[in-house]
Order: structure tokens, then C-alpha cells, then sequence
């Protein structure tokens, strides 16, 4: 997930594309809350105190930013 972000930087991924080109390659369908736990868990891992990678773009998806200032 973490290369598909570094890959698209800028770029938002909608909750669909991350679903489908990560966990739907043999047409298994996934809980969306897979991937919200998944996010918040690479925040966890790479975020420090007031730096922002990974930016939630309500209602559509996530953008990698980059390591943004709150």
C-alpha cells in the first residue's frame, strides 16, 4: 500500500482502487474497514508529531502528501 502511495504522490486514490488493486486480485471482496485499519496503522508506523503523510480526502479516499505540517 505504501509503494502505491509513493508511486501516485499527490495523487487521491479512492477507497476503490486501493480495495481493488491491493485485495480484490482473485475477486475476494474485502471489508472497507481493512483499509481503514491499514492506513491507520502505516500512520502509526511513519508519522511523527505534526507531520502528515497520508491525507483522508472525506467521502473519496486517501492522498500521499509527503510529510505535510499540521
Amino acid at each position: 500500500m505504501l509503494y502505491l502511495f509513493c508511486k501516485n504522490p499527490r495523487q487521491v486514490l479512492t477507497r476503490q482502487r486501493l480495495l481493488e488493486r491491493l485485495w480484490d486480485v482473485d475477486e475476494k471482496y474485502v471489508d472497507e474497514h481493512t483499509l481503514t485499519t491499514s492506513i491507520s496503522r502505516i500512520r502509526g508506523k511513519i508519522e511523527a508529531e505534526g507531520d502528515t503523510y497520508i491525507k483522508t480526502i472525506y467521502g473519496i479516499g486517501y492522498q500521499w502528501t509527503g510529510g505535510e505540517r499540521k
